[in-house]
């Protein structure tokens, strides 16, 4: 009897070690940060239940708590918001600088009422995970996530340098600085494919420069997990009209069964609008350029004007070709051995990151923002926001576990 009881002692030890263990690991479905936003969330959501006595037991017991723990956790107003510096369909990009620390970061807001009505399109978990996991020198790193009843919050790297679009604008870039450029991109979404996403929406716009000049990949909101096959199957067609593949575009009107090779199209397309100008199948509207890159084999076209090396046309073709025979396919390997990127003595895949950079940006201070265009204030984002219901809608329940601190790990 007394061996029994020390037995289960020990397992009730071990048992609770390993609560404990799953309590404090930010990926597990029952973190701290998960739990604290689950009585939060039904709070919340029981707000306008409270003439339903089992409900307004339940309000008036953790009213006061969840109260206390949202003024105790990270929130907006440990943030002080210097300037908005991006603006997207779901959400604004802020700078700001943490109170308590005096640290820059840039703030990403989503609206929660936004994010459930496109769920279809909206993949902010895909873009929560992406960052706070991946651990890789090319990906945005994700310090907070946090959220109120109206908004989700990312406290991400501030990338000073600006995007790749806004240094396009205004700069020349030749081929050895397209290579460099593009040989981050590739290293990057390397990084993506080896988590077992594909991003979607590779352009230029997505691609964020740090101090130094170094390139890091930016906005998962249309990253997709791909399956055992490393396939996925979406019926929607996500991402931007000139960069877009034409197997994603085909799942407008059919399941779409694709691959990682829908990212490698969109790198052929940055590439050539880099060192070209323009990107390849633009057309004075969305109905012309879906038309040319469905029947790209007939539309691509190098202008004879513009110099191009052999291996860069080469480059460009093999990535806006069939998906079946596209570069890429295989894996990274293969398009790192191509001839673009081997054919020169600037910088190798392992010290890329140490090489001199093409562009370093010009800089006076750490809140400087002259690298990225200014946002039009008028234009402000859709504030519509869940109604108090009389019946039990759950609509925060959506986003219970998305609150993360990277203090913890």
């Amino acid at each position: 009897m007394v061996n029994k009881m020390a037995t289960s002692g020990k397992d009730f030890n071990q048992r609770t070690r390993q609560l404990e263990e799953r309590i404090i690991d930010a990926r597990s479905p029952i973190s701290i940060d998960s739990l604290l936003d689950s009585i939060i969330a039904l709070v919340y959501d029981s707000e306008g239940l409270k003439k339903t006595k089992n409900f307004d037991t339940f309000y008036s017991k953790f009213y006061a708590s969840t109260r206390d723990i949202r003024e105790r956790r990270i929130n907006f107003d440990d943030f002080e918001t210097i300037k908005i510096i991006g603006r997207g369909a779901f959400g604004t990009v802020d700078l700001v600088r943490r109170k308590s620390s005096g640290q820059v970061y840039a703030m990403k807001t989503l609206s929660k009422f936004e994010m459930l009505k496109r769920s279809d399109s909206a993949f902010f978990w895909e873009e929560r995970n992406i960052m706070a996991f991946s651990n890789s020198d090319w990906i945005v790193k994700l310090y907070y996530a946090f959220q109120d009843s109206k908004n989700l919050y990312m406290i991400m790297d501030y990338m000073p340098g600006g995007d790749l679009i806004t240094l396009l604008e205004r700069y020349e870039i030749n081929e050895s600085s397209a290579r460099f450029y593009c040989a981050e991109v590739v290293l990057a979404l390397d990084a993506i494919h080896s988590m077992g996403y594909i991003h979607r929406d590779i352009k230029p716009d997505n691609m964020l420069l740090d101090a130094r000049g170094h390139l890091k990949l930016a906005d998962f909101g249309t990253c997709i997990k791909m399956d055992k096959d490393n396939l996925v199957r979406s019926d929607t067609a996500v991402g931007t009209p000139d960069y877009i593949s034409p197997e994603i575009l085909k799942s407008q009107s059919t399941t779409g069964v694709y691959g990682r090779e829908v990212d490698w199209w969109s790198v052929g397309v940055f590439l050539y609008e880099m060192l070209l100008g323009e990107t390849p199948f633009y057309a004075e509207s969305l109905v012309g350029t879906y038309h040319k890159i469905m029947h790209h084999e007939d539309n691509l076209a190098f202008p004879e004007e513009i110099p191009l090396s052999t291996d860069a046309r080469s480059l460009i073709c093999a990535f806006l070709t069939d998906r079946s025979v596209r570069l890429g396919k295989n894996g990274v390997g293969e398009v790192k051995a191509h001839p673009f990127f081997t054919n020169h003595n600037e910088w190798t895949w392992e010290t890329i990151q140490k090489a001199k950079v093409p562009i370093v940006p010009p800089l006076t201070n750490d809140e400087d923002t002259s690298n990225f265009n200014e946002i039009d204030k008028s234009d402000n984002p859709s504030e519509e926001s869940f109604s108090v219901s009389k019946t039990f809608a759950g609509n925060q329940l959506s986003f219970i576990g998305f609150s993360y601190s990277n203090e913890q790990q």
